[in-house]
């Protein structure tokens, strides 16, 4: 996780790891960020918004997948891109 970049603190980064980690099974997270805005399930001011890599994805520098979670309540949205791969 040497190139994983953050603006959450070190009990951040766990619990948000925490919460993904079956979401994220085949997927490596490249970056997650703290964003304001309101999560739709408990209405918390800020969510963490992250991308990820596919592990079967054929190149590693394109994102395929974007992550939101709300580490207030648990919510949690995976949704996958539409990448120049798919095409």
């Amino acid at each position: 996780m040497g190139d994983f970049r953050h603006n959450l603190s070190p009990v951040e980064v766990k619990k948000f790891l925490k919460t993904i980690a079956e979401l994220a099974e085949d997927l490596l997270i490249r970056f997650c960020f703290k964003v304001p805005a309101r999560c739709p399930q408990c209405g918390h001011p800020e969510l963490c918004r992250s991308a990820a890599i596919s592990l079967y994805s054929n190149s590693f520098d394109k994102f395929t997948h974007e992550i939101t979670v709300c580490l207030n309540c648990g919510y949690k949205h995976l949704t996958a891109l539409l990448t120049c791969e798919r095409l």
